[in-house]
């Protein structure tokens, strides 16, 4: 078994678990949908309890969405990266005007203004758009000043955002969603992640309760890249929140215990 478009074999996709193009949706295993779950009242409120009798031993450091995208009728990375015919895309839209061969990343954002647009090209997909908000606030703290958090996305950013949504652009199939050569990426093409910092003396049922949000696409992990951003003078134990592709009840759902209003 093999993709005729991209060449990809059975063997190779078992070993990368990587798609080289749109079409080995059609060929290769696509991941079942989750089923819509609501998250249980009584879970909400055990970890709404663990931040408010723990908040001034647990720090938001900051949270990011992650969107990625591949052209349409292109092999995937792997095969052909396509920065320059990204870069050209990105141009004609206004972005990345001036750009260098030998640059695959830019900042959208004006200096020192959160949250940060940055994108990406090449890796597994031809390009990444990241929005990472700094926080470093305490749960006590987050609460009192997220009413001042800015939730209002500029002209310029709302524009980048339509461009990463308009199907005929990017590699799309109707009943997937977007592709991605990650498998588990396919449908939004999206993750959200957010960072918290533990100090000694946490409530002891903080990760256990966490592990049971994981049937709802709720993942919890030691991070081990988050040394490459600036996260304020903290030195403790740092744990990723993350989820991809949620339904928007359930990331609603978790954001609302948490005090934020969302990544976007």
């Amino acid at each position: 078994m093999f993709c005729r478009i991209c060449g990809t074999k059975d063997t190779q996709f078992q070993i990368s678990g990587k798609y080289g193009c749109e079409h080995c949706v059609t060929v290769f295993p696509v991941p079942k949908q989750p089923r819509r779950l609501w998250i249980p009242t009584s879970l909400l409120k055990e970890i709404e309890e663990i931040f408010t009798h723990s908040q001034s031993k647990i720090k938001f450091l900051s949270y990011r969405t992650r969107i990625t995208r591949n052209l349409a009728h292109s092999l995937f990375p792997f095969y052909e990266p396509k920065e320059t015919e990204v870069k050209q895309l990105l141009a004609e839209n206004g972005y990345w005007e001036n750009w260098e061969e030998e640059s695959n990343s830019l900042t959208v954002s004006k200096e020192g203004v959160s949250p940060v647009y940055h994108l990406y090209l090449g890796s597994e997909d031809h390009v990444r758009l990241e929005i990472l908000h700094i926080l470093d606030l305490n749960y006590g703290q987050l609460q009192n000043t997220n009413k001042s958090l800015p939730t209002r996305v500029s002209k310029e950013n709302r524009s980048l955002l339509r461009l990463f949504y308009r199907r005929k652009l990017w590699a799309y199939r109707k009943g997937i969603g977007f592709l991605s050569s990650c498998p588990t990426n396919l449908g939004k093409g999206r993750r959200d992640s957010l960072l918290l910092g533990i100090k000694e003396g946490v409530d002891p049922r903080f990760f256990s309760l966490f592990e049971k949000l994981s049937e709802f696409g709720i993942e919890i992990a030691p991070s081990t890249d988050h040394r490459r951003e600036s996260l304020g003078n903290f030195r403790g134990l740092v744990v990723k929140i993350s989820w991809k592709n949620a339904f928007a009840v359930q990331k609603r759902q978790f954001y609302k215990i948490l005090g934020l209003r969302g990544s976007l």
